[in-house]
């Protein structure tokens, strides 16, 4: 029998929502404005354990959408930028 991943708090759906934020924040004030890796795979890691609890189809293509998003990013990071 396979493990279930742990299931998603709101305590840590708040505390992505703080890092969102700071983040956005941070690219207000004049920081980099490219996509945040870290962030992008947190929210792939959350969107995976919801996707995981459920068969719903669109979850499941938020789940993949947000996978993609991280691989992109990764790719352009070792490719050297956009």
């Amino acid at each position: 029998m396979s493990q279930q991943p742990a299931r998603v708090s709101i305590r840590e759906i708040t505390a992505f929502m703080d890092a969102v934020r700071a983040h956005r924040t941070a690219i207000f004030n004049g920081s980099d404005p490219r996509p945040d890796a870290a962030l992008l795979a947190w929210k792939s890691s959350i969107l995976d354990r919801i996707a995981a609890q459920t068969t719903d189809a669109e979850t499941q293509a938020v789940a993949d959408e947000a996978r993609a998003e991280l691989a992109a990013v990764r790719a352009d990071e070792v490719g050297g930028g956009r």
